[in-house]
């Protein structure tokens, strides 16, 4: 029975080969889409999932107990602390991570630097491939562990063990003393080198760093029991008012923790959550297409059914060979997407920002979901086929009429509707997300970010002079200033304190910039004088002279250094006039200017209070370079060559200033991508159910069409009459999805402190963009046949 049925399904899909394509073409693209989705899912779902100890590793917070603020801002000594007064905390260690440019012979090499403890073996699973052991790395300060691939680049044929390495200006050269596995993409941080750590263990609430801090409790032990236990060293350790420790456990830091010091751009549970749906979607129009086609399809094959149930034929048997049917294009389906998503998987990733192999994916566990869902999927798009077919009477089909068949009515143009409505969300959605980038990449930043040039630096000298000088003889230059400030990531420092008498809690950002920096970044002094500006007075703590005054002396002229603060630190501050002095624990110097707000972080949060203190000597930061000229490259070319001539031991990393910001939305941009792709895939989805539907409702309506052309029905009155329907059915698929979008869009948008202003025009959009495409399906397929001779289709059986 089984071989009859499989060699009458492979003779239906050989004599109706169009429909077999359309049918197949669909599931593949509906199917191909669904596994690439899941894929990417369950790799966001997987980080920090292969430390072995992942399970009670967390990493430390600080909120505020109204939960408006959390950070991970911390006193250095946390860690200690908490092992020493907390039995249940095993271990701990912190990571600090920058990336710069180092010299190996004469190659240059971006490199991350993650400096840290030899605690760090016990907390994160990374292998020791060769050298040292877990019990002596980390244990030397000028000893240094290198990533397997960072080895094979810089000592090609040679062994990495033994070498030497510099890694900045003016130090030691570092022993390589281990080689360790690359630490896994589905990892939060990422490193190159490893260095013990120099880090003063502190607790003091009065110095923060913004060095991440980690801590793995015994097994069996629960962060409940550490945080109830904090309560009582909160004062011990004057812990400031109406703050409180958190624990967030390693493996949701990728998706649940947004602070501004994160190692890495993180993703959101919320974009999870948002491909999951989308890839259910895709995968119900697939199988929505695959029910409608097979439907249709059924009226051709109505005497079929009928002879096969008189000659004694069960509804069993029917349901049995209907199903096998439909198997065949779902196991073609599967194996074509298999071979596929082989060349699909990286390209996703590329899209999404992610290197990501599809070996990496498509582990056992990937591979059974995959076939599951496949299985399921089809199991569902053959089940209802196969009850409406198998159900219709012989005494019916027999005689030509098919009955009431559920496609030639409501449920088709449900099933249409349905298919409509999903792409039309899809695509109102993508345009709000287009609307919103678009908005972020024009606000005004309160800064000029354009023709502006950013490299880090470490250790600068007085060198430094010279390449101003020359700097300022290149016509293509205007300005050149150095600070603290890491657009997207950092001011460069925060502080914070209570006053007596006062229990709100202060809390400011904090800039060191040279007397350029205004002018370089074009922000606007509203009250007041810029550095620039400042008395010989104001500066006395910056000259020389002022070392070989008495501590009281110094502290008296730190006390009238001048300082810049934007609108926000001064309506926090209570300041409405300049010239005011400030002695705080945290913030002392003489504001000699308000500036304007300018927004050097991600859109999604409002501006922080932001004080610019004066340090004309940096060491250490980042340079900016303000350029006037249309010649942009060769601008740049000549600034780096003249960087090379006066600073052949820093290797400059300049980037525009757009660049680096445009880094804040990875994750809007990765899913306005995303969206854009699947979007199209639904409607091409819709477009092929649309294309199959219209095939078969003009082979029941030729003689219909040509009766209509001989009473004197026009090219257009026919056109009209078979897109009418459609059309009405988009319209109303576009009217249901309305409160549906608006919904989702204002949730999104809510994340975002500054968004666009809801409007309706992605709505108008949608609905175009789905009437044209659904007047041009139909319309292509219907002059075909409405372009006949009606001799000749008046004869169509």
């Amino acid at each position: 029975m089984f071989r009859i049925n499989l060699k009458i399904a492979f003779r239906n899909i050989w004599k109706t080969r169009l429909t077999a394509s359309i049918k197949l073409l669909g599931l593949i693209a509906g199917l191909a889409s669904v596994v690439l989705l899941v894929a990417y899912v369950l790799f966001e779902l997987s980080y920090d999932k292969q430390n072995i100890n992942a399970d009670h590793i967390y990493r430390l917070h600080v909120a505020e107990t109204n939960g408006v603020n959390e950070t991970i801002h911390l006193p250095s000594g946390m860690v200690e602390m908490l092992k020493q007064e907390i039995p249940e905390v095993e271990n701990g260690t912190y990571l600090s991570i920058y990336e710069v440019p180092i010299l190996v012979g004469r190659n240059t090499f971006h490199v991350k630097i993650v400096r840290t403890t030899s605690a760090f073996f016990s907390l994160f699973t990374v292998p020791l491939l060769e050298g040292v052991d877990n019990a002596k790395a980390l244990k030397n300060p000028k000893e240094v562990l290198v990533s397997a691939t960072f080895a094979k680049q810089a000592f090609s044929g040679q062994s990495a063990i033994g070498k030497t390495i510099s890694l900045g200006q003016n130090t030691a050269p570092y022993l390589i003393s281990g080689i360790i596995g690359d630490i896994p993409e589905a990892s939060h941080f990422h490193g190159d080198i490893l260095v013990k750590s120099d880090l003063t263990e502190i607790l003091n609430w009065k110095g923060y760093t913004s060095v991440p801090q980690y801590i793995m409790l015994k097994k069996g032990a629960s962060p409940e029991t550490v945080l109830a236990k904090m309560k009582n060293l909160y004062k011990k350790y004057q812990f400031p008012e109406k703050v409180t420790l958190k624990l967030i456990p390693l493996t949701d830091i990728h998706l649940h923790s947004h602070t501004s010091a994160e190692l890495e751009p993180n993703s959101d549970i919320k974009y999870i959550y948002i491909f999951s749906i989308v890839a259910f979607l895709i995968l119900l129009i697939a199988i929505v297409n695959f029910i409608n086609l097979t439907v249709a399809a059924s009226l051709r094959r109505s005497k079929e059914i009928g002879v096969k149930k008189v000659l004694g034929a069960s509804i069993q048997q029917l349901k049995v060979q209907f199903l096998s049917e439909s198997y065949i294009y779902f196991i073609v389906a599967t194996f074509v997407v298999f071979l596929i998503t082989i060349d699909l998987v990286p390209l996703l990733g590329d899209k999404l920002g992610i290197t990501i192999t599809f070996s990496e994916v498509f582990n056992l566990r990937m591979i059974c979901i995959s076939i599951l869902i496949i299985l399921l999927s089809g199991f569902v798009a053959a089940f209802y086929p196969a009850i409406v077919l198998s159900k219709m009477m012989p005494a019916h089909t027999l005689k030509g009429y098919t009955g009431h068949i559920p496609g030639k009515g409501g449920f088709k143009k449900f099933l249409v509707v349905f298919q409509f409505s999903i792409s039309a969300l899809l695509i109102v959605c993508t345009l709000a997300i287009y609307s919103q980038l678009k908005y972020i990449s024009n606000k005004n930043l309160g800064f000029d970010k354009d023709h502006l040039l950013v490299s880090s630096f470490n250790i600068l000298d007085n060198r430094l002079i010279g390449f101003k000088e020359e700097l300022k003889k290149e016509k293509g230059v205007k300005s050149l200033s150095m600070s603290s400030f890491n657009p997207g990531v950092s001011y460069g420092g925060t502080s914070s304190w209570t006053s007596k008498g006062d229990t709100t809690k202060y809390e400011v950002d904090m800039v060191m910039s040279d007397v350029d920096f205004i002018r370089t970044l074009d922000i606007k002094v509203l009250k007041g004088r810029s550095f620039s500006e400042a008395l010989s007075s104001e500066l006395m703590f910056y000259n020389s002279e002022s070392k070989n005054l008495s501590q009281e002396q110094r502290t008296g002229l730190e006390l009238r250094s001048p300082i810049l603060i934007n609108e926000t630190a001064a309506k926090k501050l209570h300041i409405n006039t300049i010239d005011t002095l400030i002695s705080s624990s945290g913030l002392q110097g003489k504001v000699i200017g308000i500036i304007n707000d300018f927004n050097g972080m991600s859109l999604h949060s409002k501006v922080t209070p932001v004080v610019l203190h004066l340090q004309p000597y940096t060491t250490s930061g980042y340079a900016y370079i303000k350029m006037n000229t249309t010649d942009l490259p060769g601008t740049r070319v000549a600034i780096e060559a003249l960087w090379r001539k006066h600073f052949p031991d820093i290797v400059p990393e300049f980037q525009f200033l757009d660049q680096y910001l445009e880094k804040l939305y990875l994750s809007e941009i990765r899913l306005g991508s995303t969206f854009i792709i699947f979007a199209g895939i639904a409607i091409f989805l819709c477009c092929i159910g649309l294309f199959g539907m219209v095939y078969f409702e003009l082979e029941q309506r030729t003689k219909e069409i040509a009766i209509r052309k001989v009473l004197g029905a026009s090219l257009d009155d026919l056109l009209a009459l078979m897109n009418k329907n459609f059309v009405i059915m988009v319209l109303i698929a576009n009217v249901i999805i309305w409160p549906i979008a608006c919904l989702l869009i204002n949730k999104w948008l809510s994340t975002f402190y500054y968004r666009i202003s809801f409007s309706y025009w992605p709505f108008f959009w949608a609905m175009l963009i789905c009437l044209v495409l659904t007047i041009l399906t139909v319309s292509l397929k219907a002059l075909t046949t409405i372009r006949k001779s009606p001799v000749d289709t008046l004869k169509y059986e």
